[in-house]
């Protein structure tokens, strides 16, 4: 009961905050009857009936600065001050609740302020910015002729396309040194199966799906999560741990963004002669928080433990320098041979409603706003007999295919085949690949 009175006591306290509101009863109150000597001092008989419970006209109900007890013409009356035009007229409302000027609401992912544009007269002025969830790109790939489907995801309501192209993504565009690095050219005369997935030919060394949250970190997950993979490949297991994307994140630091941002030749070239801890010693936090490492320091010195595999690892987990794959069968050749490969591709607006199936950009949604995303190719196959990539996305287990999505491959579908990385990792030597 007594809840229950503190309840409703505030919210009448609520509604004597008058001068704001034009739509409470405009009385006179502190100017009826003469009653301008009220003003002085505390007088708890200056009081006047609104609303369901009392307002004042003393001086002590002005001693907050919200002034919550002082009647609705109290500042006119007593403190000589005219109303400001803003707060003469009517509310906004939205779902038929009323909102006051400055109030301000989300509208999906865009602010609305309620305004004053005249005496009598307020208006919602709202933000008119894409929002990542496009209902354009929902109804149309769902309504047929795609080998894809569509989803809106909760977990993207009320974020803004164009903060998503750089919080969900990450990576940098290359530089013009970088884009003429001549790819490897395996020229193995193979036999490719038709599918081919790292995960059933691996078991257990594939590292899991990360999401990286709202930090444009994906560069750090895509090289984290392709060193994890190929040193458990190529020491037949014996270091197979999940590698700390943190450890790039925070501490490579130079001529990178953080959670704005990062190059992926920068944080090859750091993974090379830098190295990295494992997750367990530094784990993931989505922000780029100051680095806990020590510059060229060992496993040891940074507080790590090595896999009790391999007790006599020291140093940190470092790669050899890093090659370029191209074509489609190099592809192919490099995972069925060392593991999964990191690869780079643009992401338009349709990409964030991926569901399942075989992905081909569709066109429909915002076409100005792209970006650059890291992934990890894991394998390939057909469905339907349509070719595809295998891959890890990083934006959690509950989008796409558990975290995994298939898109078009042979032909440089959203430039998935146009920039892959290819590593040999610093194994403990006594238990390299043969």
């Amino acid at each position: 009961m007594a809840n229950k009175l503190y309840l409703l006591l505030i919210a009448a306290l609520s509604a004597v905050m008058a001068y704001r509101y034009p739509d409470l009863p405009p009385g006179p109150y502190c100017g009826q009857g003469g009653q301008s000597q009220c003003c002085s001092n505390r007088q708890d008989t200056c009081s006047h009936q609104i609303l369901g419970t009392l307002c004042y006209c003393d001086q002590f109900c002005n001693r907050t600065l919200a002034h919550d007890d002082c009647c609705p013409d109290y500042e006119e009356v007593c403190l000589g001050v005219s109303p400001p035009p803003e707060y003469i007229g009517k509310s906004c409302e939205d779902k038929g609740k009323k909102y006051y000027p400055p109030e301000k609401i989300m509208k999906d992912c865009n602010t609305c302020k309620c305004e004053q544009k005249s005496p009598g007269v307020a208006e919602w002025v709202c933000e008119d910015d894409p929002c990542l969830m496009s209902s354009e790109v929902l109804e149309n790939i769902n309504r047929g002729g795609y080998r894809w489907r569509a989803a809106n995801y909760s977990q993207f309501y009320g974020k803004k396309l164009k903060d998503s192209m750089i919080y969900k993504l990450g990576t940098l565009p290359l530089s013009p040194e970088t884009k003429r690095m001549g790819p490897i050219r395996h020229n193995k005369d193979v036999t490719y199966p038709t599918n081919f997935d790292a995960r059933e030919v691996w078991p257990g060394y594939i590292s899991p799906i990360v999401d990286q949250g709202w930090c444009g970190s994906d560069w750090a997950v895509a090289i984290a999560g392709v060193m994890s993979d190929r040193f458990a490949i190529q020491s037949n297991g014996a270091e197979n741990l999940q590698l700390s994307p943190q450890s790039l994140l925070s501490c490579n630091r130079r001529m990178q963004r953080g959670c704005d941002g990062g190059h992926i030749d920068v944080a090859w070239n750091f993974a090379k002669n830098q190295g990295i801890v494992d997750d367990e010693c530094y784990p993931y936090e989505a922000t780029a928080s100051q680095c806990k490492l020590h510059r060229r320091a060992s496993l040891i010195e940074d507080g790590c433990e090595p896999p009790a595999s391999v007790p006599q690892r020291t140093s940190r987990y470092k790669v050899g320098p890093p090659g370029r794959l191209q074509k489609e069968i190099d592809i192919m050749y490099d995972i069925m041979q060392s593991g999964p490969v990191h690869a780079i591709m643009t992401v338009y607006q349709d990409f964030f409603h991926y569901r399942d199936g075989v992905y081909r950009r569709s066109g429909f949604g915002n076409n100005q706003l792209q970006g650059l995303h890291s992934v990890r190719v894991i394998g390939w196959g057909e469905e339907r007999g349509e070719k595809y990539w295998l891959v890890a996305n990083s934006w959690g287990d509950w989008w796409g295919e558990n975290g995994y999505f298939k898109i078009a491959r042979g032909d440089n579908e959203s430039g998935i085949e146009s920039f892959v990385v290819t590593i040999l990792c610093d194994v403990t030597e006594s238990y390299r690949k043969k």
